[in-house]
């Protein structure tokens, strides 16, 4: 069992979030520069597997 509060859940999730975002962020540049093509369905697809916005902004404002 692992025991954690609230807070400290709250935090490690948004910690995934963020990692997540930037990980879309990083491979949406690869996806533009590699495959301009099919660029947008295919960053639409990974925004949502990894069901994070696929908006150009990477952070939100905590």
């Amino acid at each position: 069992m692992i025991e954690l509060s609230a807070a400290e859940l709250r935090r490690l999730l948004d910690g995934v979030g963020r990692d997540l975002a930037d990980f879309l962020a990083l491979a949406s540049d690869r996806v533009r520069r590699h495959l301009p093509d099919h660029a947008e369905p295919v960053v639409g697809a990974l925004a949502r597997v990894l069901a994070v916005p696929a908006s150009g902004s990477t952070r939100q404002a905590s």
